[in-house]
């Protein structure tokens, strides 16, 4: 019998060329698991060429409209991110081939991303670091900034959708005495134990209500045609003027020129933002130079587990598919999620 031809292109990508390959223990793990596949784990961009006209399963990072046209055996595409608004080529789209995504890979090391921007921006950690490299105590500086010198406990946190990384950021935040707001597409669905985390669960027309009320905004909804250009002027005037934004989903998601007008005009208190309209973010932004913005170069999903987790994932998907079962994190590829 013919096996089942996996290939593994996860060579260094030209988006993030520094970024670790896919380790071969983890292709071979694969290989041990399920002895009736082929696994095979392409290099370079010329073996990844070579090997898609046999390939059945394709894991890899951003699939091409040339790779579905040149993979005719192809029947499930894997991609190792949470958003997928880089991996709908029109091919992919309007082909009969299944995409899955790696949603639930990267909460953790999100969620405590997150913490973390909370509490540097809150405590004005960043202005102590500062104050520390140009040797100066700092301390008279910081009680002038009382208003916005903050805390989590007690305090309200707003996600803008509760995913599986949006479900991370809310079990961490309860841990720190916060109260939970957050929004959802299907508010009827059971959460289960997550509930505990969420102390009230809204609609997306909700989103004005959690913009008011909460003291520290998430955004971790993925970008569709929906999300692009969500929080916006008046989205960012609903907000308190204490309140901190923070953006790990997507740039377009917020209108970058409106966020940086807020944040020089005190809108809004500060923001912790990992991801960009343009990436990478220009040298000339100016929020490279707010003294109210903490930047993180759109790594908050990694860590050092990082393939191992995602081998993890992709296992318990390939067992469903060998048995003809419905995959988990199946991607709407018209909806884009």
């Amino acid at each position: 019998m013919r096996k089942v031809r996996i290939q593994i292109s996860l060579y260094p990508p030209k988006f993030l060329p520094t970024f670790p390959p896919y380790p071969e223990a983890c292709a071979q793990r694969i290989r041990e698991e399920f002895p009736g596949t082929e696994v095979v784990l392409a290099k370079s961009e010329e073996e990844h060429r070579q090997g898609l006209p046999e390939a059945e399963v394709l894991f890899t990072w951003r699939p091409s409209g040339q790779d579905i046209r040149q993979a005719g055996c192809l029947r499930w595409v894997h991609v190792p991110s949470a958003g997928v608004d880089h991996s709908l080529p029109r091919d992919l789209v309007e082909s009969p081939v299944v995409l899955t995504n790696s949603s639930g890979l990267h909460g953790v090391p999100i969620a405590e991303n997150v913490l973390g921007m909370m509490i540097v921006l809150a405590r004005k950690l960043h202005d102590c670091m500062r104050f520390q490299m140009e040797g100066r105590w700092g301390r008279n500086e910081l009680m002038r900034t009382y208003p916005t010198l903050s805390e989590l406990y007690g305090r309200t946190a707003g996600i803008v959708g509760l995913g599986s990384i949006g479900r991370e950021i809310a079990r961490r935040a309860k841990a720190f005495g916060m109260r939970i707001l957050a929004t959802k597409r299907d508010v009827g669905v059971d959460l289960g134990s997550n509930q505990d985390w969420v102390d009230r669960l809204l609609p997306p027309e909700g989103l004005p209500e959690l913009l008011r009320e909460s003291d520290f905004v998430v955004i971790a909804t993925p970008l569709t045609p929906a999300t692009r250009g969500l929080i916006g002027e008046a989205e960012l005037r609903m907000m308190k003027p204490t309140a901190f934004l923070f953006n790990i989903g997507r740039g377009p998601i917020i209108q970058e020129a409106i966020l940086v007008q807020a944040l020089k005009e005190g809108w809004i208190a500060g923001a912790g933002l990992d991801v960009f309209e343009v990436e990478p973010l220009p040298a000339e932004s100016e929020l490279y130079r707010l003294p109210n913005v903490l930047v993180t170069p759109h790594y908050s999903g990694i860590g050092s587990g990082y393939w191992e987790r995602g081998t993890d994932l992709f296992c318990a998907n390939l067992g469903r598919f060998l048995r003809g079962e419905r995959l988990t994190n199946l991607v709407n590829k018209e909806a884009g999620y």
